[in-house]
């Protein structure tokens, strides 16, 4: 959320996903930090909140992940069929390990490429690592790449 709202992209997941649904820590988590990132924190109070059932499986899922992807994850559990957007790591590592299908930014923003939405990776890259402070390894970008069919 943090790094599609930051470069201007936030349109790209109604786009995309049609409706999605994020959890009220994640809304925390934007408004907790509008000094680093000020337009997600302006698209937080726009988002369709939704907060999991089962408290007790998020205090479970919070001893291994951070509150917001322990309450996306509990979320994706209660509702199957759901796609987690994930770029955290141990978060990833959960989903997978409960069987939930993910993605992350630059899978949606490969999916963007794909659909017609954004007409090139490179300059999205580019702009998430400048104004979303978004890190990427070099080896990932140019798998990223080659697969958008940009090298």
């Amino acid at each position: 959320m943090i790094n599609l709202a930051e470069i201007g992209q936030l349109e790209l997941l109604d786009q995309l996903l049609g409706k999605f649904s994020v959890p009220p820590a994640v809304v925390a988590e934007l408004k907790a930090k509008r000094e680093l990132f000020p337009a997600a924190a302006e698209a937080a109070d726009a988002l369709e909140v939704l907060a999991p059932a089962d408290q007790l499986l998020v205090e479970g899922l919070s001893s291994m992940v951070h509150p917001g992807e322990a309450e996306c994850l509990a979320l994706a559990m209660e509702n199957p069929g759901s796609l987690l957007i994930l770029d955290d790591r141990q978060a990833r590592a959960v989903a997978s390990s409960r069987g939930l299908p993910f993605t992350g930014t630059l899978g949606i923003l490969s999916e963007a490429k794909a659909g017609g939405l954004i007409p090139r990776l490179s300059p999205v890259i580019r702009d998430l690592r400048e104004r979303a402070r978004f890190w990427i390894s070099p080896a990932l970008e140019a798998r990223v790449l080659q697969d958008a069919g940009e090298t």
